[in-house]
């Protein structure tokens, strides 16, 4: 049995992370959402902070591990926290 994690964990700032990021590239969420292959509705949750059970069991699942989240810029290589 695991101790030491109590309750749901997420990334700080995920939701803000991805919507700064879209911003920067000067996109829709509609825009967004068809480059990611999501509907827009989905990019609205997510950065509006609605909870999404898929989302946070993956970000569980690496915490668990001991895993934290960060995103990398494919192109750049610039890490975003």
């Amino acid at each position: 049995m695991m101790s030491g994690l109590r309750g749901r964990h997420e990334p700080p700032g995920s939701a803000a992370a991805v919507r700064e990021l879209r911003e920067k590239r000067e996109w829709s969420q509609s825009e967004l959402a068809e480059h990611a292959g999501v509907s827009r509705s989905f990019v609205a949750d997510f950065e509006a902070g609605k909870p999404t059970i898929e989302a946070s069991k993956l970000f569980d699942v690496f915490q668990a591990l001991g895993f934290e989240m960060a995103f990398r810029n494919l192109q750049s290589g610039d890490v975003h926290w």
